[in-house]
């Protein structure tokens, strides 16, 4: 190596040192990720049932889960689910159960919050048609939950696709729609 290579490697050595010292990102806690993967499980089967016969939310039980900027909209997007549910009625289809369940995929925690990626698996169940039992239906969903802490714990401020793109499921809302 020349004089010249090895004194213009100092700075890049110098870099890769300070810069693999720097403080690794705060790590969540079992306790911190068990609690919110139960808000998000909370949230997401509250959305998935809006679709099921008879069922609706109100105004407290979404701020259970969402920061208060945000619930007028869910409650906007709740009740385009309703009307959802409501157009395919006459049709003979009604949803009668949803159960959804979480996987946390990445869990990250900001000077804001915590963003967390997470794949939905949700199950929904047909009432009968004619008589005849209708089928279940199933799907898999990954979506981006932006948390804030409040008090000693979490509140939603968003909830998006992953990767965006049609066609949405059968329990969420095009957000362009909103």
């Amino acid at each position: 190596m020349t004089r010249q290579q090895r004194i213009t490697m100092a700075p890049v050595v110098a870099l890769l040192a300070v810069t693999s010292c720097a403080a690794p990102a705060p790590q969540p806690d079992a306790e911190a990720k068990a609690a919110v993967q139960a808000l998000i499980e909370r949230a997401i089967d509250r959305r998935n049932h809006q679709v099921v016969t008879g069922f609706s939310s109100t105004k407290e039980e979404i701020s259970q889960d969402f920061v208060p900027d945000v619930v007028e909209g869910i409650e906007l997007e709740y009740g385009q689910l309703h009307q959802r549910r409501d157009a395919i009625a006459p049709h003979g289809v009604l949803l009668t159960d949803s159960g959804s369940e979480i996987t946390i995929k990445k869990f990250t925690i900001t000077d804001a919050g915590a963003n967390v990626d997470i794949s939905e698996q949700t199950q929904l169940e047909h009432g009968p048609v004619n008589g005849v039992q209708g089928p279940s239906e199933g799907y898999v969903y990954d979506q981006k939950v932006e948390l804030a802490k409040s008090g000693e714990g979490w509140k939603i401020v968003s909830v998006s696709p992953l990767n965006p793109g049609k066609p949405y499921p059968t329990t969420v809302v095009d957000p362009d729609t909103l």
